[in-house]
């Protein structure tokens, strides 16, 4: 499912986030401040945010659980992006025309 899939995506995400600010940490490079993931799948969000969230899948649960415990801990803060501002969607989506190719087309060369 596109939910499962999801959840297992921002676990990985997770997880290299937490390496990146130990790696960070241990150079001597403060950290100050949580992280933001942003997401544009609005269950995947609500469900890191809800702490009474139950899940059937085990897979599921385990990816649920990592990235709630670090949004408790103020690790990372997960959060909504449209749509058409995710810059991650030209990697995964064809490129668009128009209005909105331009619009991507900006925001990677500036």
């Amino acid at each position: 499912s596109t939910f499962g899939s999801e959840f297992v995506a921002m676990k990985q995400c997770c997880e290299y986030l937490r390496g990146l600010r130990y790696k960070l940490r241990m150079m001597g490079i403060p950290i100050n401040g949580p992280a933001y993931i942003f997401g544009d799948n609005q269950s995947v969000l609500a469900n890191t945010t809800n702490p009474g969230s139950q899940l059937k899948k085990k897979s599921n649960a385990i990816c649920y659980h990592f990235v709630r415990e670090g949004v408790a801990r103020k690790e990372w803060i997960t959060t909504y992006i449209k749509s058409e501002h995710n810059v991650a969607d030209l990697l995964t989506k064809p490129l668009p025309s128009g209005e909105k190719r331009f619009y991507f087309v900006r925001m990677i060369l500036t």
